[in-house]
């Protein structure tokens, strides 16, 4: 018998507004960078899909770093310098054990391919690039391996138009929002709260609802893009983007 139940896994707060969030495809991790207000320096956090700390906020080097992709437990920066003196840079970390397997200000990443990075020397504008092993931090001219992009687990929730009739009795304001998991519709819109809002899921069969959450209360503004979502699990940001919420359907 299926199950319809929404249940929180976790709840995460951060001190910085959020400004990235990459999903390891092999792994169920999530990497994160937060941003000081002041001084504009991203901060690097990991955690997994029960929201575990597997590595503790780390402050970058320079505000010029940020988080490009996490794959297989290994963090890619990526250091944007547009303007000299700034050099563009890549790094190349084993969460577990710390180990900076790569790290260069000679090449530009150009973009992240399974178990290897794509980049140029910064001297190039075009031309031959090389494949950076993110297992070992040996590279070679491309042109001597076979690229493959990583499979993407996530998925993001579609625009419904009209409203079901189990929905009937809620006075929804603005989109509703619809994914899917096997047997489970699983329906998402926003409702008012005096002047603000809250923002509701719903899960349901095909004709019927089956359980409701208040996922967020009181908002000021409503979610442009309120979850998404990697097989039965739900990933929300807060408003305010200093929290992430999740939730098992």
């Amino acid at each position: 018998m299926t199950k319809y139940t929404i249940n929180k896994v976790f709840e995460r707060s951060f001190p910085a507004n959020i400004w990235k969030i990459e999903i390891d495809p092999v792994q169920p991790l999530i990497a994160v960078e937060t941003r000081d207000i002041d001084s504009t320096v991203a901060s690097f956090s990991v955690f997994d899909f029960q929201g575990n700390t597997v590595k503790a906020p780390c402050k970058a080097e320079a505000k010029e770093w940020t988080l490009d992709a996490i794959q297989d437990g290994h963090l890619i920066l990526k250091r944007i310098g547009e303007h000299t003196p700034i050099q563009e840079g890549i790094q190349i970390i084993h969460i577990q054990t710390e180990q900076v397997i790569f790290s260069s200000y000679e090449f530009i990443l150009l973009d992240v391919y399974d178990k290897v990075v794509q980049a140029r020397h910064r001297s190039i504008t075009s031309g031959e690039t090389i494949a950076i092993d993110i297992y070992s931090g040996t590279y070679a001219p491309l042109s001597d391996r076979q690229l493959k992009f990583v499979c993407n687990k996530i998925q993001y929730p579609n625009t419904y138009t009209g409203k079901p009739l189990f929905l009937a009795q809620e006075s929804i304001t603005g989109p509703i929002w619809l994914s899917t998991y096997k047997h489970h519709y699983i329906w998402c819109y926003h409702v008012e709260n005096g002047d603000n809002f809250n923002l509701i899921l719903t899960l349901s069969d095909l004709n019927h609802s089956h359980d409701r959450q208040v996922i967020m209360e009181n908002m000021d503004k409503m979610i442009p893009q309120p979850y998404f979502q990697i097989g039965p699990q739900l990933f929300f940001m807060s408003f305010n983007k200093r929290e992430i919420i999740a939730y098992l359907v």
